[in-house]
């Protein structure tokens, strides 16, 4: 029992080791940050006693130390008057006045210990003077994002930065022309996260270009090239490399692509990311759809190649295919593949846009089992009000899936009745051309009403008498029925 009591004897604090006492302050400002990255909770810290300031202090790049600086809020002078050389944290959200650009301006000009920057919703005036003190070296830079208000007009110069940043992990800039960025990035071997979004026409770079630069990035887990408009595309000829000239990003987990088809087309075929699974694809029309280049360098993607489960949204401006893998019934793991065919004023012109990308893509993912038609909140969908007849658009949009071996249908409340009442509508010999494999239709609704429930029903009778059933559920009480019987094989 003795022994027993010497496990519970308290410890005093000072008798803890340096390096412990220095991983429980890791801990606590690794929690803090987590939460916010500007956080300076270490200051409660290091004005506990004389030791643990000490100890803090002569590990500052194990604590990540940093001082936070926010105009308007914190003066320059005073903050480097109080604490050592710490990193420096410049933070700017959409203060405008003289007074707050002159505090910046100052935090810059401390160009060796600024490691992250942070400037939102700026002028163009304001921008002008932080990038004139940006053309030096910032050796310490680990974090740089740049959002104005509006687009920029003049592009940023091939000596921001000095030419060079080592040290960069994030980069994220909008509505910056900046035709020099892969300059930029062939130095920057330790970047994890490249946003180049809302790019002008003054700031295109070619997909060869934009290639060779990332060929220099080895750990960039996260891409995001999104164009302001086709405009903001030059004409080039698309010049797709044989495959053994593809560049290899072994750490990219997260693609996302706004522009034209041809951008995508040219800039996959020239890379491989076999560790990738999420990819958000949004194209502007074009009156020709090329898509295999695509479809070649999502095969290639290992962990894309496991979808199962294709979302169709519909919205006011936009529907989007956004493809997953159903881990468990109800759950979707985030790996997915989205496109989108933008700034489309026709539902009808957005489906026939995806039918050239389906058709292209599907066949050669593994075969998908689910597949899930919902509509944004708030908006409903003008389906054509047909009766006796199928509606046309909710044809065109079952057959963009007829490749691909769907056993399971699953239809939000808004969209149950125009698309049962397409499949009712189908000639009893034509029954099976839509979703041939189909076994199961799930309703999101409580209780179907009586025009869905007739309609459905007719579809599930036409099919038993084709032989290929369907089976009809509401989606709610599928979800709880399986749940409650997992729980009781766990029990």
């Amino acid at each position: 029992m003795g022994g027993v009591g010497q496990l519970h004897r308290p410890v005093t604090i000072g008798t803890v080791p340096d390096d412990v006492l220095l991983n429980i302050f890791k801990i606590f400002i690794d929690e803090k940050y987590f939460h916010s990255a500007a956080s300076e909770e270490w200051r409660i810290l290091v004005h506990v006693c004389r030791r643990w300031r000490n100890l803090a202090f002569t590990s500052p790049r194990h604590l990540n130390l940093q001082l936070y600086f926010e105009p308007l809020r914190k003066s320059v002078k005073k903050m480097l008057d109080t604490w050592p050389e710490l990193p420096i944290y410049i933070r700017n959200y959409s203060y405008t006045s003289n007074e707050a650009i002159d505090d910046i301006a100052a935090a810059l000009r401390l160009n060796h210990r600024v490691s992250r920057i942070h400037l939102e919703k700026i002028s163009d005036s304001a921008w002008e003077t932080f990038a004139a003190l940006m053309q030096h070296p910032f050796p310490a830079l680990t974090h740089l994002r740049v959002l104005p208000h509006h687009t920029i007009k003049n592009a940023i110069s091939h000596s921001f930065l000095g030419g060079s940043a080592p040290c960069l992990q994030d980069l994220h800039l909008i509505q910056l022309p900046f035709p020099a960025l892969p300059k930029l990035l062939l130095s920057s071997t330790n970047l994890v996260r490249l946003w180049y979004n809302t790019i002008p026409l003054s700031g295109h770079i070619s997909p060869q270009a934009m290639v060779t630069s990332l060929s220099a990035l080895n750990r960039l887990e996260s891409l995001s090239l999104t164009f302001k408009s086709p405009q903001s595309l030059p004409d080039w000829e698309i010049q797709i490399p044989p495959p053994h000239t593809r560049t290899l990003l072994p750490a990219l987990t997260s693609l996302c692509f706004h522009g034209v088809p041809e951008y995508i087309e040219d800039l996959v075929a020239r890379i491989d990311a076999p560790s990738l699974e999420s990819m958000a694809i949004t194209l502007f029309y074009q009156e020709v759809v090329e898509a295999s280049e695509l479809a070649k360098f999502v095969c290639r993607a290992d962990k894309l190649s496991l979808l199962d489960r294709a979302e169709v949204t519909l919205g006011a401006d936009c529907i989007s295919v956004t493809l997953s893998q159903e881990l468990l019934i109800g759950r979707v793991d985030p790996k997915t593949l989205l496109l989108n065919p933008a700034y489309l004023e026709s539902s009808d012109w957005r489906l026939s846009y995806l039918a050239p990308l389906c058709a292209s893509l599907l066949p050669t993912l593994f075969p998908f089992e689910c597949l899930h038609i919902r509509v944004t909140p708030h908006y409903s969908w003008h389906w054509q009000d047909v009766v006796d007849g199928p509606d046309p658009q909710s044809l065109n949009l079952l057959h963009l899936f007829n490749t691909v071996t769907v056993k399971d249908l699953r239809l939000c409340k808004s969209v149950a009745l125009p698309v049962a009442r397409a499949l009712r509508g189908l000639p009893a010999e034509r029954v099976t051309e839509v979703l041939p494999a189909l076994e199961n239709v799930f309703i999101s609704e409580p209780e179907p009403f009586g025009p869905v429930k007739e309609a459905i029903s007719e579809f599930a009778d036409a099919r038993q008498l084709s032989g290929h059933p369907v089976s009809i559920y509401n989606w709610e009480s599928f979800i709880l029925e399986n749940r409650e019987m997992d729980r009781g094989i766990d029990g």
